[in-house]
């Protein structure tokens, strides 16, 4: 073990001390040249966010000139417990743990212990094979390595032997793009940097962190490891997922560790006040109480965007998101002045910090001396791209756009599309907003801003503008240049009765109350992942059903009693869902796809009729424009479901979209079943997974309990 690397010099240890006294001493807005109005707005903001539920619970600090002239906890740090969330909570940040892991590279670097320019392969003989043999330290630390997003995501993560395991699964295994030609986000390359830190260092990353980076910041309060004993156990937030209004708690303090070693991407348990600390070490130019922790060259290469964008929704106005070394950055090109000085100029980086996964955010405004945390436990709420235009308006100079009192809704739903041979979109209701229903893949609320314009909430800087004719009606909306038009469903369309008859005919599932209930098992393949699992479905005639999946050491089963929806994974005891995800995978079951439908849905409306591939394919959507609805095309010659648009749940992401083509329909038993499905779940990190048939059981035994997951 290489004890430099790990010993923390008298100086450090004095300079901790002096870090944790009085780090961020209390003042105004006023005193620190800062609109008090808005940041009460921003304070409101985040409140109505709990009001209305769209998180569970927050923590907000914002702190100017080292002086913090904002702290406020919010909601709940574990409702089922109705613990509130108070000032110093504890939170899993995941993917805020990548700029540690960035800095501890640099310090090494400093060090002399490695170069950037070194091949991963050096250090881990696993990656000196083809294709990852050319990947190098630099290439992990901007994403540019060419490694998928995870190779561990379908696994459990208690189930994870070390660090290095999981980092080894990356050497050899197909890159997504040749090493430093494009970026792509990616856990497995950040959990790769960290095995790499153990090597170098002879001991677990965890400990050189400790040394290096939280104890030298005075960041007590901060762990890679939450154990079961840990001291910070008690102020830990429960853990969610889900959407607005509908939270599932997937984990709390008494709970297990969420993983079983350290993982770099994203292990790290932090306070909003102790990831400030973490931030002071760039603003300051890595001195941290007069010491030097990294030097100026080093801070100045990781805020440095580098040659590729980030694709990612920024709620700053006119700002990119971009990336540096393990940095979230956000940059602005100066605008030419009148003699076009800035024609080529560099973006400049007008904000960095990073993000985390379960809803934590934090964001380092050099110019003005500020920093703003904002921490939840909500995992997928998209409330921090409006936290993101109110700090804009405090740090940015940016004008902020009030939001207004909606008009009436109903005189925007209906369907829209670019023309007849195009695939419709919706603006429908959801919940209490109004939202962009794009078949497939999302559902985009919209919240409005006056005069017919409404901004896409996951993308703060687009807006969609609704047209009207001279008489005032509404024909359509544009997003820049993009137009769509307004269209009714043509009156030639055959009935949803009709549609239905054809369906049911067709694929004759109502077989089964003779033949009694259908054991489908078949083999899963997540292609992106280079993952397979097993799947097993039964259904039970009219409405029962249960599907279990195995992907590695991840089991996870839902089923239907013909009232409850109920839920189970490796790390989640059975439970009943209730609200819209409950909803959500109550229909994704094959009884409701090609079974009788007006069993399943209240208001089917056939809207279109179009080719899809050299089908002649009718859609019915199976609801009004009054809530999101799933989309079923149906070959006219033959009465066959070959496709579905729709919105699933799924854990840990929440609500997400799902193109599910169904294919190579078989007859068992007089029914016509396909025996193979490919569905593209709207999340890249996922991406498309395919089922195949292997064997199919009618009138298959189902053991009491079995669609209560009570066995």
């Amino acid at each position: 073990m290489r004890l430099a690397a790990l010993a923390l010099c008298p100086f450090l240890a004095a300079s901790a001390a002096a870090a944790r006294e009085d780090a961020f001493p209390p003042s105004t807005a006023m005193a620190e040249g800062v609109s008090p109005d808005a940041l009460d707005g921003l304070d409101q903001l985040v409140a109505g966010f709990v009001d209305d539920g769209e998180i569970v619970g927050a923590e907000l600090l914002v702190v100017v000139n080292g002086r913090s002239i904002l702290h406020r906890s919010y909601g709940w740090r574990d409702r089922e417990a109705e613990a509130p969330m108070t000032d110093g909570s504890v939170f899993c940040v995941r993917s805020m743990t990548k700029p540690l892991i960035g800095a501890a590279i640099r310090m090494l670097v400093e060090d002399g212990e490695l170069r950037l320019s070194d091949r991963v392969g050096e250090y881990l003989p696993s990656f000196d094979v083809e294709p990852t043999r050319a990947i190098t330290i630099e290439q992990l630390l901007t994403h540019t390595s060419g490694l998928p997003m995870s190779l561990i995501m379908a696994r459990d993560p208690h189930s994870l032997e070390s660090l290095r395991a999981v980092a080894d699964l990356g050497g050899g295994h197909p890159l997504d793009f040749e090493p430093g030609s494009d970026f792509q986000y990616s856990d497995q390359g950040t959990d790769t940097l960290a095995a790499v830190i153990e090597v170098v260092t002879g001991a677990p990353v965890e400990d050189f962190l400790q040394a290096r980076v939280l104890e030298p910041l005075g960041m007590a309060d901060s762990t890679c490891m939450m154990t079961a004993d840990h001291a910070l156990r008690p102020r830990t937030c429960a853990d969610y997922a889900g959407t607005p209004g509908n939270w599932n708690r997937f984990w709390g303090p008494a709970d297990p560790p969420l993983f079983g070693v350290f993982l770099g991407s994203q292990g790290l348990y932090s306070t909003v006040e102790d990831y400030a600390r973490f931030l002071e070490l760039w603003t300051g130019r890595g001195r941290v109480g007069g010491e030097r922790l990294l030097r100026p060259s080093s801070v100045r290469k990781t805020l440095t965007p580098g040659p590729h964008l980030m694709d990612a929704p920024s709620g700053f106005p006119g700002v990119r998101a971009n990336y540096g070394s393990l940095m979230e950055l956000w940059t602005r090109t100066p605008e030419a002045s009148g003699d076009g000085a800035a024609d080529g100029a560099e973006p400049e980086v007008v904000a960095f910090g990073h993000t985390g996964s379960d809803g934590t955010h934090a964001w380092a405004f050099p110019e003005r001396n500020a920093m703003a945390l904002y921490f939840t436990q909500s995992r997928g709420t998209l409330t921090g791209l409006r936290v993101e235009e109110r700090l804009a308006e405090l740090f940015l100079g940016a004008r902020f756009d009030p939001l207004q009192a909606a008009p009436p809704l109903e005189q925007y739903l209906g369907y829209y599309w670019e023309g007849e041979d195009d695939l419709y979109r919706g603006i429908v209701r959801d919940g209490e907003d109004l939202a962009l229903e794009i078949l497939g893949k999302a559902v985009v609320p919209l919240v409005y801003i006056g005069e017919d314009r409404w901004k896409l909430r996951p993308r703060p800087d687009a807006v969609l503008a609704f047209d009207r004719s001279a008489d005032g009606a509404v024909t359509g909306y544009h997003v820049g240049e993009h137009q769509e038009f307004r269209f009714e469903p043509a009156a030639d369309l055959p009935s949803a009765a009709e549609v239905a008859a054809r369906v049911l005919a067709t694929h004759r599932l109502d077989l089964l109350e003779l033949l009694g209930p259908l054991r489908m098992k078949g083999t899963l393949t997540i292609e992106g992942l280079g993952l397979t699992g097993e799947t097993t479905t039964w259904l039970a005639w009219p409405d029962r059903w249960r599907s279990d999946e195995l992907v590695g050491e991840t089991r996870g089963s839902v089923a239907f009693d013909g009232e409850h929806v109920h839920y189970a994974t490796s790390n989640r005891p059975a439970t009943v869902l209730e609200g819209q995800p409950a909803e959500l995978l109550r229909t994704g079951n094959p009884l409701a796809r090609y079974g009788d439908w007006n069993h399943w849905y209240a208001d089917l409306r056939v809207v279109q009729r179009l080719r899809h591939g050299d089908e002649d394919a009718v859609l019915v959507r199976t609801g009004d424009t009054s809530s999101p609805a799933a989309t079923l095309y149906v070959d006219w010659a033959t009465g066959a479901v070959g496709r579905i648009d729709s919105m699933t749940y799924a854990e840990g992401m929440g609500r997400v979209g799902q193109r599910t083509s169904l294919g190579d329909f078989r007859e068992v038993s007089g029914m016509l079943l396909p025996y193979r499905a490919e569905i593209e779940l709207a999340n890249p990190m996922i991406g498309t997974i395919v089922v195949t048939l292997d064997e199919v059981e009618v009138g298959a035994e189902v053991p009491a309990g079995w669609f209560e997951l009570a066995e």
